[in-house]
């Protein structure tokens, strides 16, 4: 029997993650076939797990919610974990039955969880003992929420329904034998951050994720059957679901290490030495600690066993890594472009020589180009914004972008722009500027908004701006990004402070501390300024109506000498 993965990728007429992916490998190759190799964070405990292992879980999983808990198709799923099966359990039983699944770091805070769960109107919450705990202590103000369920053998909280003990009802040869969900219907909602407001929600349907990153898997990380690929990000972040379905759709397995500490060079260079992993695909700070003098010295002594190739996503990584990393690996790396809202649609591919410091070409199929404000395409070499080609007609074989932001109201927006060649093709435009050579390749120049992409992680200004409005020493805020040879860019806040809080002095570290310290524990710790300067009232740029001018704040922060204070 052929598969899609071994012929281009068409759009189907029907399409289900898990019954044509999951269980066709299930059912096609040999028992062992492996979907997952997992590893604890402490290297001391592994699981190797096939692909009727996640047949079998999702089928008892998707019966449970049905029958168990009464959850039906088109319902939000709220989950937070950390990389453990669980979640890749659940998430395949959802995409089985119809359930809506919507993924969210465990890095996220009390009121980030509240924020989440009542804008996606989930119905069910599920996680591991911490984030339930996080949970329950905002769950007065979440009352779609109907049913709580904790994954482990950690105690339960009143209230909360123990996964591990309400599966041992549940027949180990359970088959979920109701209605497949239609391709246009959701699949995924992620969060993603916007220069204003809070994080807006994405929705993808069953096959403009599930299907379409096939495109990454077979192209990007080049995997095969076989193939071993670790993605270094955690579930609550897109590019988990771009390894996920992009890794299966090829018939390969994902490495999942289960570290849940700050990153680690040296361990990350300990699991490539000691595990198969094939395939590495990791964001430009992990690659920028990997090539420091000491890394590359107990790389010396222990070199990967079984790598045979590299990518980078999330941010613009420095040609200087590229090279350092080629002399020690003698593998170049791949790097690539995609946002949530997308899979990712450029990159260096098989074939093409890689330009360090170049996003690469298109992605097989993808329809991408440079446009001018008016929607036509620029000239080589000339600045403009990234844009797709969306098919309003649903004839073309590329579906790989969302459907559109979800608001309050079930309205999708996706701020087309017209295409003067096409009414029916419009453009969508990604939000990020590059330029494209007379060789194709695409070199990125930098976000058309505010939002601060730091180590791979999405900061909205806004959102650090109302964390810090609430400190009683702070009057008013701007937040930009900041130069940052190590991280690429990092977040900067320019703080207006009380008359009191400023006696202290414009360079007063303790409150430097608090204030960081403030920021770790109201918002996701990611989001902290890791750079604070205090400036007067009338330095911060406004419109005439008020408004903070963040784009001439960053400028001036970058255009500062070697990045360092903006000039006042």
């Amino acid at each position: 029997m052929a598969h899609f993965y071994d012929s281009e990728l068409k759009r189907p007429s029907a399409f289900n993650f898990a019954t044509d992916v999951v269980d066709y490998w299930a059912a096609h190759s040999p028992p062992a076939k492996l979907a997952m190799h997992w590893v604890s964070g402490d290297l001391q405990s592994e699981r190797q797990l096939t692909y009727a292992h996640f047949s079998r879980q999702s089928n008892r999983l998707a019966v449970f919610f049905r029958d168990k808990l009464g959850i039906k198709a088109g319902e939000r799923l709220l989950i937070i974990m950390p990389r453990v099966p669980d979640w890749w359990e659940i998430a395949t039983a959802c995409i089985r039955s119809g359930i809506v699944v919507c993924p969210a770091t465990t890095l996220l805070v009390d009121k980030d969880i509240d924020y989440r769960a009542n804008r996606s109107g989930a119905t069910v919450f599920v996680g591991d003992h911490a984030s339930v705990e996080k949970f329950l202590r905002v769950k007065k103000t979440c009352p779609k929420v109907k049913t709580i369920v904790q994954i482990g053998d950690a105690k339960v909280p009143d209230g909360v329904l123990s996964l591990q003990k309400e599966m041992q009802s549940v027949p180990e040869d359970a088959k979920y034998d109701g209605p497949k969900p239609r391709i246009k219907d959701p699949v995924m909602l992620y969060f993603t951050s916007g220069t204003t407001g809070q994080p807006k929600m994405v929705q993808h349907n069953q096959i403009s994720y599930p299907l379409a990153s096939t495109i990454t898997g077979k192209h990007f990380h080049r995997l095969q059957p076989g193939a071993v690929n670790w993605v270094l990000t955690e579930q609550g972040w897109a590019k988990a679901a771009w390894a996920y379905f992009g890794t299966w759709n090829c018939g390969a397995a994902l490495f999942i290490h289960d570290d849940r500490g700050a990153f680690s060079g040296k361990k990350t260079l300990d699991v490539l030495h000691r595990y198969p992993i094939t395939t590495l695909c990791a964001p430009p700070t992990a690659y920028r600690q990997l090539v420091l003098d000491e890394m590359r010295q107990h790389f010396k002594k222990n070199p990967p066993s079984a790598l045979r190739h590299c990518a980078g996503a999330g941010e613009p990584l420095n040609p200087e890594v590229i090279r350092i990393w080629k002399e020690m690996s003698g593998l170049e790396i791949a790097d690539g472009f995609g946002q949530s809202e997308t899979v990712l649609v450029c990159g260096n591919f098989e074939g093409s020589a890689i330009r360090p410091g170049s996003m690469g070409k298109p992605s097989p199929g993808v329809p991408l180009a440079v446009i001018d404000p008016d929607g036509k395409e620029c000239e080589r070499d000339v600045e403009g914004d990234i844009a797709l080609l969306v098919d309003l007609s649903e004839s073309s074989n590329f579906f790989g972008v969302f459907d559109g932001y979800l608001d309050e109201h079930g309205t999708l927006t996706r701020n087309l722009r017209t295409n003067p060649s096409s009414q029916k093709q419009p453009w969508y435009p990604t939000g990020d500027r590059a330029v494209r050579d007379k060789d194709g390749y695409f070199w990125f120049v930098g976000r058309d908004d505010d939002v601060i992409n730091t180590a791979g992680y999405r900061v909205g200004p806004f959102e650090v701006e109302s964390t810090l409005k609430q400190h009683p020493a702070v009057v008013e805020s701007a937040v930009v990004s900041s130069p940052d040879a190590s991280r690429g860019e990092v977040v900067k806040a320019f703080i207006v402070l009380t008359e009191q809080a400023a006696k202290g002095g414009k360079e007063n570290a303790g409150l430097v501390k608090e204030l960081q310290d403030f920021c770790k524990e109201n918002a996701a710790p990611y989001k902290y300024p890791r750079k604070i300067q205090f400036v007067d009232a009338q330095f911060l740029p406004k419109t005439i109506s008020g408004k903070i001018q963040r784009k001439k704040l960053k400028q001036m922060e970058w255009e500062g000498e070697k990045g360092g204070k903006a000039k006042l």
